[in-house]
């Protein structure tokens, strides 16, 4: 190649142009942004709305289905689902992947301006959101006092840590959980205040027209312009004690009419670490920026604000996902490092030459520079999955410049000088290798129009191996001819290991010979362990992704709705005492009355309850976090009452790894069908706490009013209604500023008058006439169960049935669980009504689909590239070959691991079908350039074979060893890779060795027919 030429005749220009590309690298490699995984744009928008005082079925009715109607038109949408309960409604909409999320977002708000109308008058307008995996938070704190004073850690976090975390760059929000928050009460007693002849609402008008700072304009006094401002503001609980308020009776106190007491406002939420009351905090980080960069420095400000925070404070990370992704980093990093060292060992095995184990050695940094200079211009970044195609890559990339190194190696041997070696040695076999690369960078196009999940995740790892082998073929065609040229002695010695490989070259071609004279021996020995690998196909389970071990654990607990906090609390710390002897957990972080994730502003939930676990790292325990959490399920399983779920493992876009849903028009009846399907699939082996999200709603004290009386009186429901309110609410009446915090004043009734529906039946409300009159003269109190949720999917309602699993693979189970459902609920299954299968079981059918025809596309490409190479149809036929066989390995390899067939599995075997026709590449290169010399078929077989025995070998076992690391797991984070290099490992080393007796048998038996047809057709002419 004039390439080659170039690089060997002008080494310092050459010298140079490498130099400035390194720098360039190392410059990207700066720069390059480092997250968990690549940046996803996930199809799913939301639209979110209330309508305060609405029961579901009219939120389904007046809100939801109009949304619904207007979303369900809009173009590439895939499906819409809703949730309707009262007050609220949530509208999911799915877009086909890869539809312009921006565009579509766009659509969805022009549909609802048009639809606005249509809503009931006091709808909010509805807000759209898209679904960002960016907005989960990246980083939870906890926050404790010496001293258990959870007002004082709220208050630095409000006044001195939130302001802090906010300032850092590349924060997007810092929200507060926990901790309790003073205000002064103003406990009336309403028999007091009748005899003053005084209301609350009275009360709050004077309290807050008194505590005012206003402008009263200005005057001018000796030429001065002067701001006039009366200051009536509150600075102490004194001044709202001593206000003079106007009575019947004259002007009293306000401490004659209330009792004035500064409490803590009532707590909906407590958050606890390792048992000792704390403050959460969990802080987002905004969208496309570098996660560890942020993580980073809010570690910097935490250290900072340590030095500077009350004696005995402490900040405790209790979820950090950038140290997950340093370790996983670091652990892919490391096997990059084994994997390079491993194949130069090869190099040095084969060679025994230092220097040209140097040459090698020096290509793969550099390959290494040049794909990250490819990736910043590309705009990938460095995470989880980019870095795994680099350490797949790492075996590979050393492959184009073992052979180009061998081929000059082996002409020096000849006695060619070192310059001509170099040139001659590129030359002959850089056709080859081109062809070879771009076998394997093909494979990887169908890919990039594969969409979905799966594509999400390994798009950006095809594309990094594609830029590793691109630039690997940029290092063999210059980088090796120049260094050899250079660094190689003249001089070639021959070693004992030498005479060793002379002597396996004499054998292989011994077998090479008896495989020509009996190649149907050979096809039928292939056929037959192609066969009964075959069989063990039914052997191997499926999986969409596999689990990853983060060292964390989360804990939901759900209580019967309208469950108390304290109700709540105390299944809390039941559940602490049987955390404890858990060796396993480092830190274990609760929250009681657990946030609702219907809507960013839903509150919390009395009834509920999260436990983030943090364990210990994985070299520190001889349990996986699937294993800790197991036992966990064991411990909790005979709390009573409480529905508790224990996840880990969880990637968090995944979804469950079963869910099934069940449609239908009627509630009740979708109800019974899922605690069915529960019952039926919590049988089967393997699947963990099976649960339904119906919810049956909760206990509530409805209060009809008789308008009629009412009427008579003279009072209205808004007037009943505000007494209510008044009663069990209060009323922020005004705010006291005092040092630096400012305190809410709320005008509340005394407890006793609150304390069951008999007392409150009896609270008096005033009447036009002067009257005073109980509540129950006018309204009745009855106890109920307020309405449930209302799922809909395509305008359907629905129920789902989700679970977890364990200790098998997930096509098994799932497959179990279709037989089971068909067979004990099918013959049942009311008219109208349909189950269907989602979470992870959808998914990976789907990426399975998409990928199987990905990969018969690459098969495709693959053989373009080589007809265009060799010119011909025949001989890349004839490569082929090598592909199915990989089979063999592949079963094999799985079998042998306990490994399950999912995503990973699959895009190994994507990038197995451009690597294995390589060998046979280099291989049939060589017969034709020798048959090309004059030599017969089986003449130029029986040469080519021995002597492209040492690169096959070579560039197989640099690929197998550099991936060992990999195969074996090594590390925390490389579980999303592990299948991959399982495949590839053991594929490739099946399939090389049947290669270099298979192909040239093919090889040898089509071209001898072909010699048949062409004697038959010129005998005939």
């Amino acid at each position: 190649m004039k390439i080659a030429k170039l690089s060997v005749l002008r080494p310092v220009a050459m010298a140079m142009v490498i130099g400035l590309i390194v720098i360039l690298g190392l410059v990207s490699l700066r720069d390059l942004s480092v997250d968990l995984f690549p940046e996803m744009t996930f199809p799913i928008v939301a639209v979110t709305t209330s309508y305060e005082g609405a029961g579901p079925e009219e939120i389904e009715q007046l809100v939801t289905q109009p949304i619904e109607e207007v979303m369900s038109s809009l173009p590439n949408v895939e499906s819409v689902s809703s949730t309707s309960r009262a007050g609220g409604s949530l509208v999911l909409v799915a877009f086909n992947w890869g539809t312009d999320m921006d565009f579509a977002t766009l659509n969805m708000r022009e549909r609802i301006d048009m639809v606005r109308d249509m809503l009931p008058e006091g709808v909010v307008t509805p807000q759209v959101l898209r679904f960002d995996p960016s907005m989960l938070p990246i980083v939870q704190l906890a926050v404790t006092e010496p001293n258990g004073d959870i007002i004082e850690a709220r208050k630095l976090v409000e006044n001195e840590i939130k302001p802090r975390f906010d300032s850092v760059d590349g924060v997007a929000s810092v929200s507060i959980e926990g901790g309790a928050i003073k205000e002064i009460q103003l406990l009336s007693d309403p028999n007091q205040l009748a005899l003053h002849g005084i209301t609350m609402t009275d009360i709050q008008q004077i309290l807050a027209s008194e505590n005012l700072n206003i402008p009263g304009g200005q005057i001018v006094d000796q030429n001065v312009n002067l701001p006039v401002r009366i200051t009536g503001e509150f600075t102490s609980i004194y001044d709202i004690k001593s206000l003079p308020i106007p009575t019947t009776q004259g002007v009293v106190p306000l401490e004659t009419l209330v009792d004035v007491v500064e409490t803590l406002r009532p707590m909906n939420q407590k958050s606890y670490l390792n048992g000792e009351p704390s403050v959460g905090i969990s802080i987002s980080k905004a969208s496309g920026t570098n996660t560890v960069a942020v993580a980073r420095a809010l570690n910097e400000e935490i250290e900072q604000l340590s030095a500077s925070l009350p004696e005995g404070v402490q900040i405790k990370s209790i979820f950090d996902q950038s140290r997950f992704i340093e370790q996983s980093i670091r652990a892919v990093a490391w096997n990059i490092i084994v994997g390079s060292l491993l194949a130069a060992g090869v190099l040095y095995f084969f060679l025994r030459n230092f220097r040209s184990t140097l040459i090698i050695g020096f290509s793969i940094p550099i390959s290494i520079i040049t794909t990250f200079l490819f990736m910043y211009f590309s705009g990938h970044t460095l995470n989880v999955l980019t870095l795994g195609g680099l350490a797949l890559g790492v075996g590979m990339m050393v492959d184009n410049s073992i052979v180009i190194l061998e081929n000059i190696y082996r002409l020096k041997q000849k006695g060619l000088s070192i310059k001509d070696a170099a040139i001659e040695g590129t030359s002959e076999i850089g056709g080859a290798i081109v062809a070879s690369t771009l076998t394997t960078v093909v494979v990887f196009l169908p890919i990039v129009f594969v969409e979905g999940l799966a594509a999400q995740l390994f798009k950006p790892l095809a594309i990094t191996v594609a830029f590793s082998l691109l630039a690997s073929l940029f290092t063999a065609i210059i980088i090796v001819p120049l260094f050899s040229s250079t660094l190689m002695k003249d001089d070639v010695e021959t070693t004992s290991f030498d005479h060793g490989f002379t002597r396996l070259k004499k054998g292989y071609k011994r077998l090479l010979e008896a495989a020509l004279k009996r190649p149907k021996t050979v096809l039928a020995s292939t056929g037959i362990l192609l066969a009964l690998s075959l069989a063990g196909i039914p052997f191997i389970g499926t999986e969409f992704l596999p689990a990853q071990d983060q060292s964390f654990v989360s804990i939901d607990v759900r209580l019967p709705d309208g469950t108390s906090l304290e109700a709540t609390q105390q299944i809390i710390d039941e559940m602490d005492e049987k955390l404890v002897g858990i060796s396993e957990i480092d830190l274990a972080y609760v929250t009681v009355g657990g946030t609702d994730n219907f809507t960013i502003s839903a509150g919390s939930q009395t009834n509920r309850a999260t436990y983030n676990l943090l364990l210990t790292e994985p070299g520190q325990r001889s349990r996986s976090d699937l294993e800790v959490a197991e036992q966990l399920r064991l411990r909790f399983a005979d709390i009573p009452v409480a529905d508790i779920s224990v996840s880990s493992s969880d990637s968090g876009f995944t979804g469950d790894p079963i869910s099934i849903t069940v449609k239908g028009r009627d509630t009740e009846t979708l109800n019974q069908l899922s605690e069915e399907v529960i019952s039926i699939i919590s049988k089967v082996e393997g699947v963990r706490e099976a649960s339904s999200n119906f919810t049956t709603g909760s206990p509530e004290l409805t209060a009809h009013i008789n308008r009629q009386t009412a009427a008579t009186y003279g009072v209205g429901s808004a007037q009943i209604a505000t007494t209510i309110s008044n009663a069990t609410r209060g009323m922020v009446a005004t705010r006291l500023a005092r040092q630096g915090e400012e305190l809410e004043v709320r005008l509340i009734m005394d407890e006793r008058y609150t304390d069951s529906v008999e007392s409150l039946q009896q609270i008096l409300i005033d009447t036009p006439t002067g009257e005073r009159i109980p509540l129950s003269a006018v309204a009745t109190f009855e106890r109920s169960v307020g309405p449930s949720t209302i799922r809909r999917a395509d305008r359907l309602r629905e129920v789902t049935v989700s679970a977890s699993v364990l200790g098998r693979d997930l096509g098994s189970i799932m497959d179990e669980i279709k037989v089971s459902l068909r067979d004990e609920l099918g013959p049942v299954l009311p008219s109208g009504y349909s189950i269907s299968f989602g979470g992870q079981d959808e998914q990976m059918i789907d990426a399975f689909t998409k990928l199987a025809g990905a990969i018969a596309l690459a098969v495709v490409l693959v053989y373009m590239v080589l007809a265009g190479r060799f010119e011909s149809f025949y001989y890349p036929l004839i490569i082929m070959f090598s592909v199915p066989i990989t089979v063999i390995g592949i079963i094999f390899g799985l079998l042998v691991t306990f490994q399950p067939f999912g995503v990973g599995s699959l895009v190994g075997v994507l990038i197995l079908t451009g690597i294995v026709v390589n060998n046979a590449i280099v291989l049939i290169d060589y017969i034709n350039t020798l048959k090309a010399r004059g030599l017969s078929t089986y003449e130029a077989i029986i040469e080519a074979g021995p002597t492209r025995l040492r690169p096959i070998l070579m560039t197989a076992l640099t690929t197998i060893l550099g991936l060992i690391p990999l195969t074996l797991g090594f590390g925390e984070g490389t579980e999303i890779q592990q299948p991959m290099a399982i495949v590839i490992v053991f594929g490739l080393t099946f399939s090389t060795l049947i290669t270099l007796l298979l192909i040239p048998t093919v090889y040898y038996l089509l071209d001898r027919r072909k010699e048949k047809k062409n004697f038959t057709a010129e005998a005939m002419e």
